[in-house]
């Protein structure tokens, strides 16, 4: 990793990114015990009240990181009063396990200095252990639980 860099994602970069973004949700939500058509539309219903303007959807930040000339991932952040609320983070699979998620999250947290901001929050899925040992070995500490039950 030379140069980790976020970039704004453009309007002509957003619609396949949101596509690609709001898929990737699903299968989350799905691995967290919905069925496949409940994640499906629980992702598009999701997606389509945080971003009702799509890419000018006020307060929404979209970014993509790159090394060097290499798209690595991307971030999602938005922003209320004085705290970023990371919506979305990811690293393109061929890269990971090289210390882009990291990069990524310290630019995050880089641009939010430089924007004045006093807190950055997100939201984990508990199956993904290892976002959530990378966010603990950041400063993160959970605030708060989300149980459920089949019934």
């Amino acid at each position: 990793m030379t140069d980790l860099r976020l970039e704004p994602m453009t309007e002509d970069q957003y619609q396949p990114w949101r596509a690609e973004a709001e898929a990737h949700y699903a299968q989350s939500v799905a691995a967290s015990g919905q069925s496949a058509q409940e994640a499906a539309r629980n992702a598009a219903d999701t997606y389509a009240r945080l971003l009702p303007d799509e890419y000018a959807t006020p307060d929404h930040h979209f970014w993509y990181a790159y090394d060097g000339d290499r798209r690595v991932g991307f971030l999602w952040v938005k922003v209320t009063h004085d705290t970023a609320f990371i919506y979305n983070i990811a690293v393109e699979p061929e890269v990971r396990r090289r210390g882009y998620g990291r990069a990524i999250m310290l630019a995050a947290e880089h641009w939010c200095h430089a924007n004045a901001l006093a807190r950055i929050g997100l939201h984990v899925f508990a199956h993904n252990t290892g976002a959530r040992a990378l966010y603990e070995q950041l400063g993160f500490t959970e605030t708060g639980r989300t149980m459920a039950k089949d019934l």
